[in-house]
């Protein structure tokens, strides 16, 4: 009996120890903790390509490849360039504003610097 007990007992202990992930308990609690934390959303610079570029660059660009697949102007990569100089987000630009007149974006105070279509 006492022998079954005995190896009973080892069973339970190595059982213990093969799905214990720390050896020292305090330390796994205080990774638990830090692992826990709220962190800090990442800058710009630390979003992974994919997450950078749907963040910050297909949502304008999305629309003014749609714009000068429509509009096919003579000089699609001028006209492409205007229309983000435009419709910058981050420089106030209206997102979409296009000139009805000419189908090119609209030019603003800008006139000289308007794109032919």
């Amino acid at each position: 009996f006492a022998s079954a007990r005995r190896a009973e007992r080892r069973r339970g202990d190595e059982m213990a120890q093969q799905t214990q992930a720390y050896e020292n308990p305090a330390e796994g609690l205080s990774t638990e903790k830090l692992a826990e934390e709220k962190k800090p959303s990442p800058e710009m610079h630390d979003l992974p390509l994919r997450q950078y570029m749907d963040t910050f660059v297909v949502p304008t660009l999305l629309p003014a490849l749609n714009a000068v697949a429509q509009e096919r102007p003579k000089n699609p990569v001028e006209w492409l360039a205007n229309y983000l100089l435009k419709n910058n987000p981050a420089h106030g630009g209206a997102a979409g504003a296009i000139d009805a007149a000419s189908g090119s974006p609209s030019s603003g105070a800008e006139g000289s610097a308007a794109v032919q279509s």
